[in-house]
């Protein structure tokens, strides 16, 4: 029950950006999405720590993170335009919502699929949670003009073609701690990376954005690695 209260939260974040994008009051809209992805983060180790994971739980929350990641960060963008935006930049808005839907899918799609201890490491393409924060960097960093909405389109675009390519991305799901936290614990982390990010919500979003586009390559070699390494293993 806790998990599906906690993505049950997630997903009111995710309606309250939407609402605060549409007031205008786009760095609330900001914190609101960001805090949906902490949330996002908090329930699926919720359930496996308490033993409670099903399939409803694991359909709640795709429903939930495609409005909260697929839908959200559209409409604050929209909005962020105002009289800037144009024809082409919401093609690329809504090719990033449809993007977020496949890649959601995927994911279901692949959630029985048995995974060698090594490949849970990864995931295939950009989480849906990190291509919603990342891709509004542009919020934080500019003006909506006209030149700066090109930009936006192309960039909306890669993180679009980021979420449904085949590039792997780091998971965190074998970055063990010396000792496994505890519910209290974990629930104290979301706590303060909220507040961290609803006092400073763009420098925030700026610092993750830069450091998990930067840790792309480094998953990809990690991955082609560990690839390398494991076949002749399960070969012999």
């Amino acid at each position: 029950m806790t998990p599906n209260v906690v993505t049950g939260l997630a997903l009111c974040a995710g309606l309250l950006s939407i609402r605060f994008s549409i007031e205008g009051h786009f760095d609330y809209a900001l914190v609101a999405i960001i805090a949906s992805a902490i949330l996002d983060g908090l329930d699926g180790r919720l359930a496996r720590m308490l033993g409670t994971t099903s399939l409803f739980g694991e359909e709640f929350d795709s429903l939930a993170d495609f409005l909260s990641f697929g839908l959200a960060p559209i409409v604050l963008l929209f909005f962020w335009a105002g009289e800037a935006m144009t024809a082409a930049v919401s093609f690329c808005l809504m090719a990033f919502a449809v993007a977020s839907a496949c890649r959601l899918a995927r994911f279901n799609a692949d959630a029985g699929t048995v995974k060698e201890e090594w490949q849970k490491a990864y995931f295939t393409g950009m989480p849906t949670p990190s291509a919603a924060v990342t891709v509004l960097l542009p919020v934080s960093l500019f003006e909506p003009t006209s030149e700066t909405m090109q930009w936006l389109g192309l960039y909306t675009l890669l993180i679009a073609f980021l979420m449904v390519s085949t590039i792997p991305t780091f998971s965190g799901k074998r970055w063990h701690i010396s000792k496994s936290p505890s519910m209290a614990g974990l629930i104290a982390v979301a706590v303060g990376l909220l507040g961290v990010v609803a006092t400073y919500p763009r420098a925030s979003l700026v610092i993750f954005t830069v450091v998990y586009l930067s840790s792309i390559p480094l998953s990809w070699m990690s991955c082609r690695h560990e690839r390398m390494v494991q076949q002749p293993a399960s070969k012999g």
